[in-house]
C-alpha cells in the first residue's frame, strides 16, 4: 500500500468482535477490485469483548488495515480520531455492519471527484431501499429527521445513515471543530458544512437492517436530540465560526 491511499474507510467499532471480521472481509473484498489505493482504519471505541484483538489479528495479515484505539467516547469521537488520523486524498466513514452493499461505495466517490464536498448516504432519497426495518424504528427517525430541519440543518432526507464521505482537506477542517461525541455528530458536521457554503450530495444507497444495532431506541434518542438542541444554539450564537481562510 502507499504511504497517501486515495481512499481511506473509517470504521467506528464497539464491541463489534462479533462481526467485524467479516465486514472486513466484504470491503477488502471490494477495495481489492478497484483501482485506486486504500486503506481501511478501524477506530475501537473502548470495546470489552475482544474487538480490537480480532482487528489487530486481521491487520497482521493484510497491510490495507489498521487499528486505533481509544477510550469509550461515543462513535462520533471515533469517527473524529478517525478521520484525523489519516491523509488521504477521499474520506469515508462506513458503519461496522455494513448495512450499505460495498459496491456501493464507488456512488460515493464518483462524486467527491466531481467537485462535491461531502456525499451523504440516504435512505429515504428516490431510489433508495430499506430492509427489514421495524415500522416503529422508521417512524422515529423520520421524527428525529423533521426536528434536524427545524433546528439545524434543512434539505436533507437522512442525515444520520452511517455511510458518509468527504475531500481530505474538508475532513480535516470539519471534523478539527466537531464537539458532538454520540450519534449526533453528524448534525453537527452537516451544520457546520451548510454554513460553510460547501456542495453536499445526498445520494440514494440500499440498506439493510441490523437488528443488532448499537443504537437504543429510548436513551440515545433523546440523547441525540439534545444534541440537535445544542448544536442549533450553538449555530445562533455564531459558535462554529466561517470556514478556516485559505481552505477549499
Amino acid at each position: 500500500m502507499n504511504e497517501w491511499p486515495y481512499l481511506s474507510i473509517v470504521v467506528p467499532a464497539y464491541n463489534e468482535g462479533a462481526r467485524i471480521s467479516g465486514s472486513l472481509d466484504v470491503l477488502v473484498r471490494h477495495l481489492d477490485e478497484q483501482s485506486y489505493t486504500w486503506d481501511i482504519v478501524v477506530v475501537d471505541d473502548g470495546s470489552s469483548d475482544g474487538t480490537a484483538d480480532v482487528v489487530r489479528e486481521r491487520a497482521s495479515q493484510n497491510s490495507g488495515i489498521r487499528l486505533e484505539n481509544i477510550p469509550h467516547s461515543g462513535k462520533g469521537w471515533a469517527v473524529r480520531h478517525g478521520m484525523l488520523a489519516v491523509s488521504s486524498s477521499l474520506r469515508m466513514m462506513c458503519d461496522a455492519d455494513m448495512a450499505m452493499p460495498a459496491a456501493q461505495i464507488e456512488r460515493f466517490t464518483r462524486l467527491a471527484e466531481d467537485a462535491c464536498d461531502v456525499v451523504i448516504g440516504s435512505r429515504e432519497a428516490p431510489g433508495s431501499s430499506r430492509e427489514g426495518e421495524p415500522s416503529l424504528r422508521h417512524f422515529r427517525g423520520r421524527v428525529f429527521n423533521r426536528l434536524v430541519r427545524t433546528v439545524a440543518v434543512r434539505g436533507f432526507d437522512d442525515t444520520q445513515c452511517g455511510f458518509k464521505c468527504f475531500r481530505g482537506d474538508v475532513a480535516a477542517e470539519l471534523l478539527k471543530l466537531q464537539r458532538v461525541r454520540g450519534f449526533g455528530f453528524d448534525v453537527e458536521i452537516l451544520h457546520m458544512a451548510s454554513m460553510w457554503g460547501l456542495k453536499i450530495a445526498e445520494v440514494p444507497i440500499d440498506w439493510r437492517h441490523n437488528p443488532d444495532s448499537k443504537v437504543r431506541s429510548g436513551a440515545d434518542t433523546f440523547a441525540m436530540a439534545a444534541d440537535v438542541l445544542r448544536v442549533g444554539l450553538r449555530g445562533l450564537r455564531g459558535a462554529y465560526g466561517a470556514r478556516p481562510e485559505g481552505s477549499g
